[in-house]
């Protein structure tokens, strides 16, 4: 079990939800606020996921497809190994 040191209002925030009775403990209460912050991310990250398939059905709605080919998928390849290596070099 992981033990943590917070700062001092982080600290009062929980023991004032425990006080109220909203939580047994400060740790139940600061399971909550992890929970709910991982919750928030998932969401996000789905909602991110979401927005572009989106905007793939918006293309192909809009004709802006492209026939599939395994000369395609190759260029598509190449292309992103080339954008890594820049970037790989760029932050050297």
């Amino acid at each position: 079990m992981a033990r943590i040191d917070i700062n001092k209002p982080y600290e009062e925030f929980l023991k004032s939800q425990v006080e109220a009775g909203l939580f047994r403990s400060i740790t139940a209460a600061a399971e909550d606020a992890i929970r709910r912050q991982m919750e928030d991310y998932e969401n996000r990250r789905i909602n991110s996921v979401l927005a572009e398939i989106a905007k793939g059905e918006a293309d192909v709605l809009d004709g802006k497809t492209q026939v599939y080919s395994a000369e395609l998928m190759s260029d598509i390849v190449k292309s992103s190994r080339e954008e890594v290596r820049k970037k790989s070099q760029a932050s050297v």
